[in-house]
């Protein structure tokens, strides 16, 4: 098994009581663990007078007070954890690892221990015994003495009652604080967040939808460590937190978004709108993740953004029992390579040898697997570890081809604040592709029209009050659109002020010749400038 090797840490001090080991250890995500440290703990003499263990927070460190006969005593016991390896912190694996699938198999107890060698040792081997894994377990002589606080989890909720059984039998005496499919789930401390995650979507998905998830996020060693990752990122510092609270109601959405599909999905059309005498646009809404707008032509379709991939079979379903015939997409654009945007891209690649247009460095967005990828964010890792999640929940797929924006004809900058990078022309549409800065992410581009005042912008200039209640309150959009989980939120907005001064100039040359400037952003209504208040 690989572990990641640290110095020993370990103290020895002498007080009035005798001589005390302070130190911590490792043990591995599995039931037998506290009993076999616990028995090395007795057969040294040892008596433990501190035991903290919480799985929730780091599912291998055991924080340790152990009162030792004499220093030597204390010395050989030091000797002998560093035998036995328990200096090193296993990494993340299978095997390293514990799974958690079933609330019913959960316990937590106060049980009284006697203060002697051998006690938690002979409750450890009772916990063995029945598979019980223990997630939480505190001890603390000075403040509850003889009273630990556990928590268990058993791989068949049956054992629970045996197992109380021969605690019984063997006089321990103990109170059961929770027990079994209760509520709230919040009550067991030690879980996991995935374990917690997929036990509150109980409520709100299908069985054999809720079993999918389960097992997608438990089979895969890369998502476990993206998941540890995740946890051990969001608690670095005040601003991560308040950034994993959002990630939180992502995840929360997207794991959602598989009770929507079959049967249950919807998809919602806005249009035909004429944008041009030979392209008509249709806005096409899935339950959850961004705006996709087909732009109609005679001879085909070309889409610009899209939604999650899980979605792709029930689009592709819709849209051919509404007489748009997805076969006929020859090209998708990308604004950016976030999952809620780009997630048809691949399988309508594969499927109908779509051409996908992307900035060309998403291509390493891609390979990184991190949103982040080429800013200076601070929480690059964090941003690593939820792309990683939000990938495999929602399926996303890299495509297998990018093909770069052809050149621009112009081969100017607007307003001295953008970069041309290149041109999209969809029949009599000739859109600027705009570089953004990389506010909200990098590799991120505007599709601006000049001719006919329209804008595809991504996750800009968003027009929140027309945002659905559902999407307010399952993601919080305003917020994670506009602060959180920007790379770079003061550059963010300094681009929404560009952006909108860009469209204010746009307005006063196309109202000549009777248009009107129209936004059509990833999340919410689009709209025209003169229903803004920032004209």
């Amino acid at each position: 098994m690989s572990t990641q090797h640290t110095e020993p840490t370990a103290t020895l001090t002498h007080d009035a009581s005798g001589w005390l080991l302070t130190t911590h250890v490792y043990v591995l995500d599995r039931p037998g663990e506290v009993a076999g440290l616990s028995s090395l703990f007795g057969s040294h003499g040892a008596v433990i007078e501190h035991f903290f263990f919480n799985r929730s927070d780091n599912p291998h460190r055991v924080e340790l007070a152990l009162r030792c006969k004499s220093a030597a005593h204390g010395g050989e016991l030091a000797d002998a954890l560093l035998r036995h390896g328990k200096f090193a912190a296993p990494k993340f694996t299978e095997e390293s690892s514990c799974r958690v699938f079933n609330p019913a198999g959960l316990l937590q107890l106060k049980v009284s221990l006697e203060n002697k060698p051998g006690t938690m040792a002979r409750f450890g081997e009772i916990l063995k015994r029945y598979d019980a894994n223990v997630i939480h377990l505190e001890y603390d002589k000075s403040q509850t003495a003889g009273i630990a606080q556990v928590s268990l989890a058993t791989p068949v909720p049956e054992k629970v009652e045996l197992l109380l059984q021969h605690l019984t039998s063997d006089d321990f005496h103990f109170t059961v604080a929770w027990h079994g499919d209760g509520d709230p789930i919040d009550a067991i401390i030690g879980l996991n967040q995935v374990e917690t995650f997929l036990f509150k979507l109980r409520a709100i998905l299908p069985r054999e939808k809720l079993n999918a998830l389960s097992e997608l996020l438990h089979t895969s060693d890369d998502m476990r460590q993206a998941l540890f990752d995740f946890r051990r990122e969001a608690g670095e510092n005040e601003d991560s937190m308040a950034t994993s609270e959002v990630f939180s109601q992502i995840l929360h959405l997207a794991a959602a978004s598989l009770g929507k599909l079959g049967e249950n999905f919807s998809l919602r059309l806005t249009g035909p709108l004429r944008l041009t005498p030979q392209v008509a646009l249709y806005m096409l809404a899935c339950p959850t993740g961004a705006n996709a707008f087909l732009l109609r032509t005679e001879t085909d379709y070309t889409l610009i953004d899209s939604s999650y991939g899980l979605y792709f079979p029930d689009v592709v379903e819709w849209l051919s029992g509404h007489a748009l015939d997805p076969s006929r997409i020859t090209r998708i654009a990308l604004t950016h390579a976030d999952a809620d945007h780009a997630g048809w891209a691949a399988p309508l690649q594969e499927t109908y040898g779509t051409q996908v247009f992307m900035h060309p460095d998403c291509r390493q967005i891609f390979e990184h697997q991190n949103r982040a990828y080429g800013s200076d964010t601070q929480l690059m890792a964090l941003n690593g570890a939820y792309t990683r999640l939000i990938n495999h929940l929602t399926e996303l797929q890299t495509p297998a081809g990018i093909t770069p924006f052809p050149p621009s004809s112009s081969n100017m900058d607007y307003w001295e604040e953008f970069k041309v990078i290149g041109e999209f022309r969809v029949a009599d549409l000739c859109f600027e592709v705009l570089e953004s800065h990389g506010g909200h992410v990098p590799a991120q581009v505007f599709l601006y029209e000049p001719e006919y005042g329209l804008l595809f912008c991504g996750d800009y200039l968003i027009d929140v009050p027309s945002l659905s209640d559902r999407t307010k309150s399952t993601l919080s959009i305003a917020r994670y659109l506009m602060t959180s989980t920007n790379s770079d939120s003061r550059l963010f907005s300094k681009e929404m002020r560009s952006l909108k001064e860009l469209l204010r100039i746009t307005q006063a040359k196309v109202r000549k010749q009777g248009r009107t400037v129209m936004i059509f952003p990833g999340h919410g209504e689009f709209y025209r400038i003169t229903e803004t208040d920032w004209l």
